[in-house]
């Protein structure tokens, strides 16, 4: 019912290839039409699902999602997934971490810890210090 692609972490006893810094988890999930699943989780992570494309719930509340939407799971050893369409997959991309339990302070597109953080973060972007990505030619 279920194409599970792990990207980085560990899951269920299995690796992705990705490499990082902090535990985390990222996987990529499609479900099929109409089916369910039931993904074991790490208890002390977070878990986030964010739908790519598609339609169904998420939670044993079944709490509607669908696509460019985000769900913030609560505490638990296992997140369920489920598709309601009869004929189209349900994407998603689960990920969670441990959770950091800093400040945050965010303004616009950035989030940092402090406040201070936030006018360097505007001043190297005004300034240009962030570098640029080059538009493409069409």
């Amino acid at each position: 019912g279920a194409l599970l692609r792990i990207i980085a972490g560990e899951l269920a006893g299995h690796a992705g290839p990705g490499v990082t810094h902090t535990p985390i988890t990222l996987v990529h999930a499609t479900v099929s039409p109409n089916a369910e699943i039931t993904i074991p989780w790490n208890s002390s992570f977070n878990a986030l699902a964010y739908v790519l494309t598609g339609r169904g719930y998420a939670g044993t509340s079944r709490a509607p999602i669908m696509a460019h939407t985000l769900t913030v799971f609560g505490s638990g050893d296992h997140i369920k997934i489920g598709n309601t369409s009869s004929s189209e997959d349900l994407d998603i991309l689960l990920l969670g971490g441990e959770p950091i339990r800093e400040p945050v302070a965010h303004y616009g597109p950035f989030v940092m810890n402090t406040r201070a953080e936030l006018i360097q973060a505007f001043e190297d972007y005004q300034s240009g210090r962030m570098g640029n990505i080059p538009a493409e030619t069409l």
